[in-house]
């Protein structure tokens, strides 16, 4: 089984949830096999279930939480864009007020339209593990990053090493909408063959790169 963010060769992990979870030894990626994978009508459906708006507190201050770091650890950002923002665009909500010229929100289900440019910021919360080709998603969001701009992703890290006891009982995977799951070694992968350095890594669900080429445009590939 292929890694679909490195390409190396994967091996089985564990099953469970009526599917199977496989590792990847090279990025340290956890993927789901797409024999696996929801129909994108059943995703659908299971997404217009979630009731992550406004009214949340618990997701507000969770995204509270995550707009204080970047503002702390991201400067000279006028421009942002919320990659994967969902059908009630919270984040971006929350972004309007926080003083930059532009916030706009995108996401491939909900608002598959947008006419992108480039940001100083993209914010990607709680897509990633969605992702059936993150490495292809993080390519797109590499391309439309101003020079020294910056990607800041929450998704929860799978905990400790990917041996199958912790893994088995981890809440996270269960969901079925889940399909990649990352630690701070597949970000530092990401982060060496797309040109970034990463300037805040809590470990645990959030971390902030920024680009290191002068022309987001020409970003390599590994």
């Amino acid at each position: 089984m292929q890694c679909p963010l490195c390409d190396s060769q994967a091996s089985f992990l564990v099953d469970g949830d009526q599917r199977e979870y496989h590792h990847c030894p090279n990025c340290r990626l956890i993927f789901v096999p797409p024999a696996f994978h929801m129909s994108r009508e059943d995703e659908l459906r299971r997404y217009a279930l979630h009731q992550n708006n406004l009214e949340n507190k618990g997701y507000v201050a969770l995204f509270q939480e995550k707009i204080a770091i970047v503002n702390q650890v991201c400067s000279n950002v006028k421009t942002v864009l919320d990659y994967g923002c969902g059908q009630d665009m919270t984040l971006k909500k929350l972004l309007d007020n926080q003083g930059y010229e532009t916030v706009e929100g995108y996401d491939p289900n909900f608002f598959p339209e947008q006419n992108l440019t480039e940001y100083d910021l993209i914010i990607s919360t709680e897509a990633f593990e969605h992702f059936k080709e993150p490495y292809s998603e993080m390519r797109e969001i590499a391309s439309l990053l101003k020079p020294s701009g910056y990607a800041a992703i929450m998704t929860q890290f799978y905990p400790g090493s990917p041996d199958g006891d912790k893994f088995s009982s981890w809440y996270y995977k269960r969901d079925p909408t889940h399909i990649a799951f990352y630690c701070s070694e597949t970000f530092a992968w990401l982060a060496r063959h797309l040109g970034f350095k990463i300037v805040f890594n809590n470990q645990k669900d959030f971390v902030v790169l920024q680009s290191t080429f002068s022309n987001t445009k020409n970003t390599i590939l590994f």
